[in-house]
């Protein structure tokens, strides 16, 4: 007997809400998380591909619509100021001929454009914008894994990202958070973006937080870290006073521009 379509519904919506939180899935992954057959699998993800809710990719599926656009843009136009001058402090720590992680985000893509300040850096990211800012520079060599272009913000997704990252030793992993609460836990809305932060963090010398005091008490809906694993806190202003103590308890700098 043949499902009928609210099951079919159901099932799309689950493997939909698992790609979403994962960024990525195998086609092995889905039919074993949602107990039906690989053959089901495919044939539910080729209709999300022509929905324009995913990307097949080699093996699996790559969510696409996990930002909303009009909250990319707003923030893309949000503290604009104030994220240059964390970029420019950021770029200032940075000595010549450093290994870098450059995490994804708007406050990042200041990063890259301050970071031309500098000279023979080794950069890894995978944000193919701000890749793109180091196509002139001849002495700089920059590294990006292979995956689909997500359009909104530029991110490259795909299976196996952490498992590129962890090639390689930074000097410096440069991140920026969704949100941080009065207990230092910082957070981001999508589990496939921590999963690559969290494995350039742990191959790290140093971690710089660049942080818009905006994001002090928001949410989000995956734990990236602690304070703790932070060696470097980059803001815009100065923290309130709960944070900003919690900062010294855990023997992190601040730098307050």
């Amino acid at each position: 007997m043949s499902l009928g379509p609210d099951k079919k519904d159901k099932r799309r919506a689950a493997l939909m809400s698992i790609a979403e939180e994962r960024g990525y899935i195998t086609l092995a992954e889905a039919a074993e998380a949602l107990g039906v057959s690989a053959q089901t699998i495919r044939r539910d993800m080729n209709e999300l591909e022509k929905l324009g809710r995913v990307k097949r990719t080699h093996g699996g599926i790559t969510f696409t619509g996990a930002l909303d656009q009009r909250a990319w843009r707003q923030r893309q136009r949000s503290q604009t100021a104030e994220k240059k001058s964390i970029a420019e402090r950021i770029a200032s720590i940075v000595t010549d001929g450093a290994t870098i992680f450059l995490d994804i985000g708007t406050t990042c893509e200041e990063v890259a454009l301050a970071l031309l300040a500098r000279r023979n850096l080794k950069i890894v990211t995978y944000s193919i914008r701000s890749a793109a800012v180091f196509d002139d520079r001849e002495d700089f060599t920059v590294a990006i894994p292979g995956g689909i272009v997500r359009h909104i913000d530029g991110a490259i997704l795909g299976a196996g990202g952490d498992d590129f990252i962890s090639q390689f030793s930074f000097d410096y992993a440069i991140i920026a958070v969704s949100g941080i609460d009065m207990q230092g836990r910082l957070r981001d809305d999508d589990e496939f973006e921590v999963l690559r932060v969290r494995t350039a963090i742990a191959h790290a010398r140093q971690t710089l937080l660049a942080l818009t005091t905006d994001k002090i008490g928001t949410g989000g809906l995956v734990k990236l870290c602690d304070l703790s694993e932070i060696d470097v806190v980059v803001a815009n202003d100065e923290l309130p006073e709960p944070l900003a103590d919690l900062v010294l308890a855990k023997n992190v700098e601040l730098v307050s521009l």
